[in-house]
């Protein structure tokens, strides 16, 4: 009789595993990024990706912290609602954070895989999120116009996983 867990279990409820695969992920999505950055070609095409691996990442982030913290969720196995799973792991956030881990969640669950959402509704409102987000709104004269800003960059992006990343490194190692 063999009493060792099995290495599907280990992968399953030791959270080590699943804070690298968080790693892995923003690894992928840096090259990916520093990619689009040499390449204008890339930046059209792959920008959407991007997006979607560093979604990833953040999802598997706080699914570490859950695991760490035993949580046992059934909106854990099937959601991809990053604030929803953040929450879930104890995390008060922000408006901004809110809106940025919105965004990204529309990027994991069709953006990043697919021209269009199951509902035109989703693609409206994804829209209008990334509008809010990724945009600043300025005036020209009686005119509004959306000025792209910083939000969805690399650089930006980090910052906030570090700070969830470095709260599971002093919490859980």
């Amino acid at each position: 009789m063999n009493t060792l867990p099995s290495a599907y279990e280990r992968k399953s409820t030791i959270s080590t595993y699943w804070h690298n695969k968080a790693c892995d992920l923003l690894a992928s999505a840096k090259i990916l990024w520093d990619a689009m950055k040499n390449n204008s070609q890339a930046r059209i095409t792959s920008h959407s990706t991007y997006l979607m691996l560093m979604g990833m990442s953040f999802e598997v982030l706080f699914k570490a912290h859950c695991v760490a913290q035993g949580i046992e969720n059934d909106r854990l196995k099937n959601s991809h609602d990053l604030a929803e799973i953040a929450k879930i792991a104890g995390f008060n956030l922000s408006k901004e954070d809110n809106k940025i881990l919105t965004v990204l969640s529309a990027f994991v669950v069709w953006d990043g895989r697919y021209p269009i959402p199951k509902k035109s509704s989703q693609f409206d409102q994804h829209g209008k999120n990334i509008e809010s987000t990724a945009y600043d709104r300025e005036k020209l004269g009686s005119l509004d116009i959306l000025k792209p800003n910083d939000t969805f960059k690399f650089d930006n992006l980090h910052i906030l996983w570090r700070r969830y990343s470095d709260r599971y490194m002093l919490k859980y190692n």
